[in-house]
Order: structure tokens, then sequence, then C-alpha cells
């Protein structure tokens, strides 16, 4: 039954701002959903809706949202058609295009004439995409918006080997390469704090070296830095506002860029098949991981979840036998310039360290992502290879912990509730749900939870780290003692995850029971650990926990948490902590509102419009 509110909505206030029809679909309307934008759809009148002033103050950054999104809206068709393909390994992408009913038609809003959304198309990035397709081979027929490019093919200066994607041009362009730099200096120091690998592991050179080589990468290196410097306020003044209009340039150009590149790149693998050059497909796997990476970064729609769709398809093409990890780790190490190593040695190669680097963000934006889906993570399968399964000096593939501070364990439990949370609502949905089932399921997870709480508090834990002496620590003496407060920190780290999977399990087991004493206590104890962290630029790695806590604490911890986004400065205007603080209130909120037996983690994830993914 609605409520009178409810049968008097007469739309969502984004629609009656931009004077457009609505068709009062809740939470998220259809013209919203087009546009890629924010659709304010609570029954109370927002305040920017009281006076003219703050109505076109409002407009003015609907406007601004719109044009944002615009590069985003033309890539959706495209990367459905690069997971469609890259199920279909092997097909000729060009023959899977022909006809009128596979051509994407052109997305506009039927209700604006004055294309509103800002489309983005100008002459000299689509002149530079087209000239990247060698001679004699048609340049992607279908743009980022879905209309046909007719404009003659301009011949390249580089070949149709499988390397006809790499960068040859000379780097005369002091723009693009101070972007560079700013990216490896500052942003990714920010998106990606715990990540410091030792000069052993080949340290962070590949950050470097695999732009210059892959063009997709490097376009959608150079439009990350750009939404970096033009959304973190640094400085003020018409000299900073002045590089904000070239850093908003620049992403949108170098957006559409990297799309495109990672269209041509489809192209070639799907012409050979994914095994028959695994560096060159795993070169592609990286392009894409990096787009999802820029998506969850902007977080103002769902694109991501077609780059985490091309992303799992192709990464299960790559890894599945006989591409598993070790053997593509091993074929990289062969192809390299670099000096063969021992058996008892890692020092990754930039091929092998970006693609352990990529893989790992994209199994934890797997299982991130499933809270929000309502679904299993899609890479469970491959969970026990990758994470625990020893790989030359009796290490797994991967460890979590080396690139987020937080320890594979705790990783695969929230992927476990994920899963336990879907089959829930699916058994309840056909009725067959038991009650001894779920609590037995919830029992086990719970137990492996308490288990690796036990082990971080006792000083037994064991995780196997490098046993070389690294040079910085040889040098300076003092770097031992960073090194111990880095296991402490991680440790710190690994026990935030841990209490908000708890509060996750119990939300899942038992419904939306914030005032549990149990809750209570796990919210307590992640803030005393916030506040331990070295830094609080870490809380940008630690979205998805701070979150959880954040929607099930209770009215007088609000000025907490909002003040932990606020100590981050800057930063916490970036996209994900934006987001997570714009959930927070929106749940806290409907906090007298909310259903029980209905709402959840995943209903919290959803509540501004989208389905948001926090890495």
């Amino acid at each position: 039954m609605t409520t009178n509110g409810e049968s008097n909505y007469a739309g969502c206030w984004t629609c009656r701002l931009r004077r457009k029809k609505c068709d009062k679909v809740r939470p998220r309307c259809g013209s919203c959903s087009l546009l890629d934008i924010r659709c304010y759809s609570d029954l109370n009148k927002p305040e920017w809706m009281e006076t003219g002033t703050k109505q076109r103050e409002m407009a003015q950054k609907i406007k601004a949202e719109v044009k944002r999104s615009a590069a985003r809206r033309r890539s959706k068709k495209l990367m459905h058609r690069i997971a469609r393909d890259l199920d279909g390994e092997g097909e000729d992408v060009q023959a899977s295009d022909t006809g009128s009913s596979t051509e994407p038609a052109r997305e506009t809003d039927g209700n604006n004439s004055n294309n509103e959304e800002g489309t983005w198309r100008p002459e000299s990035s689509n002149t530079s995409a087209r000239s990247n397709f060698p001679a004699g081979l048609d340049a992607p027929r279908v743009g980022l918006d879905g209309s046909a490019d007719s404009s003659p093919q301009v011949p390249l200066e580089f070949s149709t080997t499988p390397e006809a994607h790499r960068l040859a041009q000379r780097f005369d362009n002091e723009l693009e390469l101070s972007f560079v730099m700013i990216y490896l200096d500052y942003a990714f120091p920010v998106l990606f704090p715990f990540y410091t690998p030792t000069i052993f592991d080949g340290g962070r050179s590949w950050l470097l070296v695999l732009p210059m080589k892959i063009k997709a990468l490097y376009h959608t290196t150079l439009s990350l830095t750009s939404h970096f410097f033009s959304n973190v306020p640094i400085s003020t003044g018409p000299a900073y506002e002045a590089c904000i209009r070239i850093a908003c340039g620049e992403q949108r150009k170098q957006i559409d860029l990297a799309v495109k590149m990672v269209q041509y790149d489809l192209q070639n693998i799907n012409s050979r098949g994914v095994h028959y050059d695994l560096v060159e497909s795993a070169y592609l796997l990286d392009s894409i991981v990096q787009l999802l990476i820029f998506e969850s970064i902007v977080a103002t729609s769902e694109t991501w979840r077609m780059h985490l769709d091309a992303g799992i398809v192709l990464f299960e093409q790559i890894v599945k036998p006989p591409g598993t990890m070790s053997s593509l780790l091993d074929l990289m190490e062969k192809r390299s310039s670099l000096p063969m190593v021992s058996s008892h040695n890692t020092l990754w190669n930039s091929d092998q360290a970006s693609f352990r680097f990529f893989s790992a963000v994209l199994l934890l934006a797997d299982v991130v992502s499933s809270t929000a889906l309502e679904q299993p993570p899609r890479l469970r399968d491959y969970h026990d290879d990758l994470l625990t399964k020893p790989y030359q000096r009796q290490e797994p593939p991967l460890q979590l912990e080396d690139f987020f501070g937080c320890q594979s364990w705790i990783i695969r439990r929230i992927g476990e509730i994920a899963a336990l949370d879907s089959w829930k609502k699916d058994t309840k949905k056909n009725r067959s749900l038991t009650i001894v089932q779920l609590v037995k399921r919830a029992s086990t997870i719970e137990q492996e939870i308490e288990d690796g709480l036990a082990r971080l508090n006792s000083n037994t834990d064991w995780s196997p780290h490098k046993q070389q002496p690294d040079l910085p620590k040889v040098l300076n003496p003092a770097f031992a003692h960073q090194n111990a407060c880095a296991q402490e920190t991680i440790k710190l780290t690994t026990r935030i995850w841990s209490y908000a999977a708890r509060m996750y399990l119990h939300v899942t087991q038992s419904g939306w029971q914030t005032s549990v004493p149990a809750i209570r206590d796990d919210i307590n104890r992640m803030l005393d650990l916030f506040a331990l962290l070295p830094s609080p630029s870490l809380l940008r790695a630690l979205a998805w926990p701070l979150c959880v806590a954040g929607c099930l604490a209770e009215e007088e911890q609000e000025a907490t948490f909002r003040g932990l986004i606020r100590s981050m400065g800057p930063i916490g205007t970036l996209g994900t902590m934006k987001e997570t603080l714009q959930i927070m209130e929106n749940v806290w909120q409907k906090r007298a509102h909310v259903d029980p037996d209905t709402w959840d983690i995943a209903a919290c994830l959803r509540s501004s419009g989208h389905m948001v993914m926090l890495i």
C-alpha cells in the first residue's frame, strides 16, 4: 500500500528543475537513467528548490553533470559489445557488426532539442583516434555515440602486427607528459595508498613503462589525472581555474580516445583468439580494468558494470587452462628484456607487475560489487588458485594486502557473505528458505572471521613476506621501522574490514537491526581503529567498510563519520569518498522509515539512485 505522499508523487525533482517529463519511476527515473545523472526522487522538497537563485545554481550543476557523463553514455553500448564479443572468442568482429539490426543507435534525450547533454565531439580527438588504425584496416565503424563514422581513413605510421596498439609517436606533448608524472607522483598514491612494492618486487616502474607501451592505458591514465586535478581543490585563484578548464577538456578527450583504443585492441584479439598471444590479451585486460578504475573513481553512474563485465570475461579467457596465471607470468618473464631471475626471486618486470596489479583490482572489484549487485562474486572459483595456492617461494600468486593493505582471507569471506545473501533472497523468493540452513551457513562464515581475528590479535599470524634485504632498508636503517609500522597497519586495516564483514553478515542473516549490541560494539571498534590510522588519506582505500559502518551508525555518531571524511581534506571530495558520504547521508535520512526485513547493505549502495562500487 502506498502512502498519501507516494500516491501524489509528481516525478523527481531533477526532471522538474530541468522542465522535463518524468516517468515517476523510483528510485531513479528513466530520464535520469538515460543521462546517467543523479535522480532526486525523495518525497520531501530539497533545499535547492526553495528559491529561484538556488534553483538556477542547481540547474548549472546538473547541466555540468550531464556534460561530464556524455562520454560514459556513449561508451555503454560499446562495453556491452566488448563483453559479448569476448564471449564469442575468435569470431570476426567486423562480420558480427554487419547489418542494421546489430548497429547501435545514437543515444539522445528525446526531450532535449538543444543537445543539453553536452555531447563532446572535437574534430582533433576524432582525427587522432582514426589516425591510430593501420592502413588497409577499417577503423571501428561505430563511434562512441553509436553513430556511423564515414570519415576517410588516415594511414598509420605503424604496422598491423599484434603490437599495433603500442605508442609509436614521439612524446613531444609537454602537457600530456606532465600529466603522466602527476599520476605517478600524486594521483596513483592517493588512489592506492597501500601499494608500495619493494625494489625486489620491481617497484612501481610499470606505472611509467606500461602507459608508454599501450595506447588505451596511456589515454586512461591522462583522463584519471585530469579528473583528479579538476576535482581535488588544491588551490584557488584565476590560474587554478584556468588549469581546471584545461584538465576538464583533457579528461573528456582522453577517455574518448581510451575507449576507442580498447575497441580497436578488442578487434585484434578477437580476430586471432585470446590464446593466440596471452601477453597481448593481458594488455587489453590492463586497459579495461584501468577504465573500470576510472569509472569507480568518477562514481556518478553504473558504467563501471560494463567494464567489470568485460574484464571478468576476458580474465576468465586468459587464466583458464592452458593460460593459468603462473604460466602467463612465466611467459612474460621469458619475453622480457630484463635479466632472467632464479626461482627464489620475483623481480617482476613491467608486464608481470601490471597484470598482477590489475588482476588484484579486478578480484577486489568483483567481490565489492557483488555486495551491491546481490549476486555471488563471479571470480569466486579462482580464489583458491590465486589467493591461497603456493607459487614459487610458497606464496600465492596474489596477496591482496600488497595492493590494498587488507589480507586476502577477509575479502574472500565478504564474497561468501554476498553469495549467502544472494542464496537467501533467491530461496525466499521461491519460498524454499530454511532458517536452519541459513543459520548454519552464516555460523560457518562467522567462525572463519573469528578465527582470522584471533590470528590477527596474536603474534603468530603467518603472512609470507619477502625475506631478501630491501635496498632502502640497507641504505637507511630507519626504513626497517617504517616497514614494521606497515605490517601493523595491514593488521589494523584487516581488522577494520573484518568488523565491517561481520556486520554485513549479521544484516544478511537477521535483517536491518542497528540497535543490536554486537553491531554497536563493532562500530565502536572500527571508530577506534580509524583513529589509529597513520594518515586520514588511507580512508580512501577503506570506503566500503567505512560506508557499511556509517550506514549502521546511530544518530549521535553521524558527526563522527562526517568528521572522518572531512579529516581527509581535499581528498575527501574525490568521487568515491564523496559518494560514500552521500550514501551515509541518504540512509540516515531514511533511518526511521526503512523496513528492517527488506533493507540491507545492497539497498544502501543503491540509495543514490544508482549502484555504487566502493573501491
